[in-house]
């Protein structure tokens, strides 16, 4: 356990080496905006560095696609008949099982996986924690008085940072919604799993209220890898063709 402590502070403190640089070299035109300037090249390089990840994703969905015709043959065979679950919650639970099975059993054979959009927010895990830890253990002391945009510190919560916080939570939770929004609209399948549905609605309405309790930095730094997302996705799914239904004659 402590061993994974000590990892975890060496972490934090490489992270901060690194913002640090970030700083010192956009200081001398950046000016007071130099620490939030050094977070967003921070995030940039950090998505750079997961390109890998995200082509993957795209392959993924990509594949997908393809596979959508024998996706379709799969839900017609092993059709749930929702009406079961309040006349016979135990076939239907046996009922969806098999479905799901089934459905596995395509993504295994065609190599895809329709979760794989989260692959590249995971990755990032440990880079959020992180910030979060040198933020608020007050490594770099000068993040306290670190200005933005209508913003007083950049290491202070929501609350106590200035009303241009606020526009950073609702900038998060909007651009969240979009960029699952975004992905589903290309992979109909992902769209029609549970989990996928939690990420579209529910995940922005949570993050905007735990938002509150997390410091502008970070907020500054999940806003910006939202924007990149945005923006990649765009570029990469751009010629990403959806099958849709054909009508019947």
């Amino acid at each position: 356990m402590s061993t994974l402590v000590e990892l975890g502070g060496s972490f934090i403190d490489a992270l901060g080496v690194v913002l640090r640089f970030f700083h010192d070299s956009v200081a001398g035109f950046a000016g007071a905006y130099a620490w939030a300037l050094a977070i967003i090249m921070l995030t940039v390089v950090v998505r750079i560095i997961l390109l890998p990840l995200t082509i993957k994703q795209v392959n993924s969905m990509r594949g997908m696609q393809k596979i959508q015709p024998e996706i379709k043959k799969l839900q017609n065979k092993y059709k749930v008949d929702k009406g079961l679950m309040k006349t016979d919650p135990e076939k239907y639970r046996a009922q969806r099982q098999r479905q799901q099975e089934a459905m596995m059993g395509l993504y295994k054979e065609h190599n895809v996986n329709p979760m794989g959009g989260c692959l590249p927010l995971l990755a990032q895990a440990p880079i959020f924690l992180a910030l979060f830890r040198l933020l608020f253990t007050d490594r770099i002391p000068e993040l306290d008085t670190a200005r933005f945009f209508f913003i007083d510190s950049l290491a202070a919560l929501p609350m106590q940072a200035g009303w241009g916080a606020f526009i950073l939570i609702v900038l998060m939770a909007a651009t969240t919604y979009y960029q699952q929004r975004q992905m589903m609209a290309k992979n109909p399948a992902s769209a029609q799993m549970p989990q996928q549905k939690v990420l579209l609605y529910v995940l922005p309405i949570m993050l905007f209220v735990v938002s509150f309790n997390i410091p502008v930095g970070v907020l500054i730094y999940w806003v910006t890898t939202n924007g990149w997302t945005i923006g990649q996705q765009f570029v990469m799914f751009r010629n990403v063709e959806v099958e849709t239904e054909k009508p019947k004659a």
